[in-house]
């Protein structure tokens, strides 16, 4: 069916866009959702180690064409005046997003998370002041789409017991393997208060957790799996793959034009009363830095593209004191809180990483290294990593990692931009300018020997470099606020003196969170595409609508 102007178009199926989409669609809007990646992907072939370093000596941006993560490499420097170094992409680029190649951990944000606003000086003298971070909606505005969303996604777990707030109903979870009975005895007998995590898992017989790779069972939960694809496949909604969107244009009468390019180069322009940007932290900038004709004498906001957030997404194993009795059940199971604040400082929750010691990830922590010494363009340095990782993981066999998302505080001078245009791909190339700053660097240490304390007498070992940032998780670039001078959104999720012009992602984010962004940035799409409805004149309203909250029963 052709639509000479859709009601709304939706850029992105991440897990804001699916989201807004969904409750868009199934309130009766005619509802376009523009994908630049493939509509599914099967996690690619499975492919040898011989055949893994054929690519890494090809210099290869991705060792699996099929796994559905960014094939263009990201260019990342750490300040204006420096070269960009090209690293490997780790977020995704498919029907779903990065929510479907990982996802899973569904947990809530804090309080402090949207209330306080986090200043550096109180805990490093002299520290540079971060733009506003206290969100301008506040938790108890959020909560009950927590809770909506909680359902949608089918989140297992149990409630954190430091939390008054939480007020999570969740599945049952499945039983644990007696290793991990015995880190919640020690967490405990530490003074540590351990839950099972928040995850979006059915646990359907033989579940490995799907941890990096497309769940094809639909047995781990995204907004586009649980929300957009049954309306898809009953013809409520309409997705496009393999469209690049070039920029957004607003017409006379104010409706909008999105301007989308083929990978061949063909160009069209498709009408939209509405649209809602869900293209991630790291294009939806690029989209609006390139639709400059929006705003007066074609000029950008600056708070466009700045204020970019990456958790610190530290990793570290936990040597098993127990070896005999196996690392086997599922590995993404416990969580505790008693570090997300220490004082006046920001920390992180805690929690099971998902998978057992790799030679992966002792070999992506050599190249990380190798990054950051500036020796990435070397043939030979991939190639090593691989073989020492296989080398050293051996003593990690039996252990347990997990991760912290230490939360990161925003800055003007750390954002995202377009740097040219990659010749193969005849898309923007993205640069990153990002410095963690030393008031971060002080916060690492201290979760660091926190974390020691929590797990002694058990050897923990680091696998991250510290103040690494996270580069799956940017945050914070189209920054929702109650100042156009400091944001880019507002507390609606409209755009600055854009009518019409939505922003659902991650990128809209005032703070980073101690915890994974995805329940957020589900609950949050929920929120804004219901004020949209609320606010929408009678004609959007398609016969088929059904009212806010349909979604609410899995």
């Amino acid at each position: 069916m052709t639509h000479p102007m859709w009601d709304v178009i939706v850029i992105g199926s991440g897990m804001g866009g699916s989201m807004a989409a969904g409750v868009l669609a199934k309130a009766g809007l005619t509802t376009l959702v523009l994908e630049s990646g493939a509509l599914s992907s099967g996690g690619g072939a499975k492919l040898s180690f011989k055949d893994k370093l054929k690519q890494k000596l090809a210099s290869s941006p991705d060792p699996d064409p099929g796994s559905g993560k960014w094939r263009d490499p990201l260019l990342v420097r750490q300040s204006a005046g420096q070269s960009y170094r090209a690293v490997r992409p780790v977020v995704g680029e498919l029907a779903g997003g990065s929510g479907a190649l990982y996802g899973a951990a569904l947990g809530r944000a804090r309080r402090s998370d949207f209330e306080v606003d986090f200043r550096p000086a109180d805990w490093l003298a002299d520290a540079p002041s971060a733009l506003p971070n206290a969100w301008p909606v506040g938790f108890d505005t959020i909560k009950p789409f927590y809770r909506r969303c909680e359902a949608m996604l089918r989140v297992a777990g149990t409630r954190d017991p430091l939390d008054p707030d939480d007020d999570a109903d969740l599945r049952e979870p499945p039983s644990v393997s007696g290793n991990t009975a015995a880190l919640v005895d020690l967490l405990t007998a530490n003074g540590r208060h351990p839950y099972r995590m928040h995850v979006g898992i059915d646990y359907l017989p033989g579940c490995s957790e799907c941890q990096g790779s497309v769940c094809l069972r639909r047995c781990k939960s995204d907004s586009f799996g649980r929300v957009l694809a049954p309306l898809l496949d009953e013809g409520r909604a309409t997705m496009r793959s393999v469209a690049y969107v070039d920029r957004i244009e607003r017409k006379a009468g104010g409706h909008f034009e999105v301007v989308t390019r083929t990978p061949d180069g063909k160009s069209e322009s498709i009408a939209a009363r509405l649209v809602v940007l869900a293209a991630g932290a790291l294009n939806s900038p690029l989209v609006l830095q390139r639709s400059a004709d929006l705003w007066p004498s074609s000029r950008v906001p600056e708070m466009v593209g700045g204020g970019l957030m990456f958790h610190f997404g530290d990793i570290f194993a936990v040597m098993d004191a127990n070896p005999a009795d196996g690392a086997h059940g599922p590995f993404k199971t416990l969580g505790f809180r008693d570090h997300y604040m220490d004082g006046a400082m920001p920390l992180a929750e805690c929690q099971s990483l998902g998978m057992a010691g790799s030679p992966w990830m002792v070999g992506k922590y050599l190249e990380e290294e190798a990054v950051a010494l500036g020796l990435a363009r070397l043939p030979f340095v991939p190639v090593g990593a691989d073989i020492v990782g296989r080398i050293a993981a051996a003593q990690y066999r039996n252990a347990y990692l997990f991760t912290s998302n230490l939360e990161d505080l925003p800055y003007r001078s750390n954002r995202v931009e377009a740097v040219g245009v990659d010749p193969k791909s005849g898309q923007d190339r993205i640069g990153v300018t990002y410095r963690a700053p030393e008031e971060l660097m002080v916060r690492a240490r201290r979760l660091r020997a926190l974390q020691e304390q929590a797990f002694a007498p058990l050897k923990v070992s680091f696998l991250k470099r510290l103040g690494a940032p996270n580069l799956g998780h940017p945050m914070g670039t189209c920054r929702m606020g109650d100042d156009p001078q400091t944001s880019v959104v507002d507390p609606s999720g409209q755009v600055w003196g854009q009518p019409g012009l939505f922003v659902v992602d991650a990128s809209a984010f005032a703070s980073s969170l101690g915890i994974n962004p995805a329940l957020t940035v589900a609950a949050n799409a929920l929120r804004v595409a219901e004020g949209i409805l609320a606010g929408a004149p009678d004609p959007l309203r398609g016969a088929q609508s059904e009212p806010a909250g349909a979604f609410d029963t899995p």
